[in-house]
């Protein structure tokens, strides 16, 4: 008898289950029949990277790849023109992160950032002039900037690169002060001199010993960012309405500048597309690809200056702040801060806790906000 009622509690039970399950699925249909855009919640399970940082760990990518000398150093960053005629740039693919955004007259300018010296190449560039919004970013996260030369506001009255490198007291390497010593001319190419301009890990290396730039580290939260350490995975909040699956994203900085990066499932990194061609290495032509791509919306506006310059007005007022981050086939809502006095960025996911990301390489994009409708994203 007691063998009768445990068979036919278990049979109770399990039609049960089965009545939940089907509830829920049915529950995920009428979801997807009210919203198009409803993403089923996966139950993946997820363990968080442990509490101890190792050494070696790269503050920018989380890989345990930093060498001793590099240990709680300043990162470098490096000034890079993205023209076409500049393309392809030498060693694109060697940055831990890649910041880009719009520099002048529709075209982009990207600050290749290091969390290590030793990683950067024997060829890096084209290296061009420095833009204040970048100089910015740099001082936030006190790097030191190598750059050719920049944009001067003493004769136009306003506050322009220079002006930026000396309110924040950003330590840099600039290419007008020191050609031929720590920066040169490639002899290959068939463009004109300013698309030429280039340096070398041990130039820079030289030019920071001999201007006296401390490499020492003094701010204890400098990256944007919170990062997994290798090999973890790290918390994903699966809401309905702000993450969902994401193979290719196409983000636009001007009508010259359209991205797409298409998600590979194989070694899951996003490689880049700019106006449908992949974007490789001019050292080595290996493609760009990116563990993780961080688009930030951000208010443009013109300087009203001969050549074009523009302001990215982190400090404007009534915006939503808002961006995007895809990793991994998946994509989430997020938000910004930026600090005007310390010119800290700052990257939280949509509870407005701090952004995680993946192990791995970083590019952030500044999008025009006006350009935000312009996103597409294929799931």
């Amino acid at each position: 008898m007691k063998e009768k009622i445990v068979k036919i509690i278990s049979i109770f039970m399990v039609l049960t289950l089965m009545v939940c399950t089907f509830a829920a699925c049915d529950g995920q249909k009428d979801k997807y029949e009210e919203d198009p855009n409803f993403v089923p919640q996966t139950t993946e399970p997820i363990t968080e990277p442990g509490e101890e940082i190792p050494a070696n760990m790269n503050p920018l990518t989380g890989q345990l790849d930093l060498s001793e000398s590099a240990q709680g150093a300043r990162p470098i960053a490096i000034m890079v023109e993205n023209q076409p005629v500049a393309r392809p740039q030498w060693g694109i693919t060697s940055p831990d992160l890649i910041i880009e955004g719009l520099a002048e007259g529709g075209i982009t300018r990207m600050m290749w950032v290091y969390a290590d010296a030793n990683k950067i190449p024997d060829k890096v560039g084209p290296v061009r002039s420095a833009r204040h919004d970048f100089v910015e970013l740099a001082a936030g996260m006190n790097a030191i900037y190598a750059h050719w030369g920049g944009s001067d506001g003493k004769t136009l009255g306003k506050y322009m690169a220079y002006q930026a490198f000396d309110k924040f007291d950003v330590d840099n390497i600039d290419g007008t002060k020191y050609e031929n010593t720590y920066f040169f001319r490639d002899t290959t190419r068939n463009v004109s001199l300013e698309h030429r301009g280039y340096t070398t890990k041990s130039a820079i290396q030289k030019a920071i010993k001999n201007l006296g730039y401390s490499t020492k580290q003094t701010l204890t939260d400098w990256v944007p960012y919170k990062v997994a350490v290798e090999g973890g995975k790290i918390p994903w909040n699966d809401s309905e309405t702000d993450s969902g699956p994401c193979s290719s994203i196409k983000v636009t900085y001007s009508s010259s500048y359209v991205y797409t990066f298409e998600y590979n499932a194989k070694d899951k990194l996003y490689y880049s597309h700019i106006n449908n061609k992949q974007v490789t290495d001019g050292n080595n032509n290996a493609p760009l690809a990116f563990k993780n791509a961080i688009f930030l919306y951000v208010p443009v506006e013109s300087m009203n200056t001969d050549k074009g310059h523009v302001d990215w007005k982190f400090d404007a007022k009534d915006i939503d702040n808002k961006g995007f981050y895809v990793v991994e086939g998946t994509g989430q809502r997020i938000s910004w801060k930026f600090d005007e006095k310390t010119c800290s960025l700052k990257l939280y996911d949509f509870n407005n806790d701090p952004l995680t990301v993946h192990s791995g390489k970083v590019y952030i994009g500044i999008i025009p906000i006006n350009n935000r409708d312009l996103t597409s994203i294929t799931r």
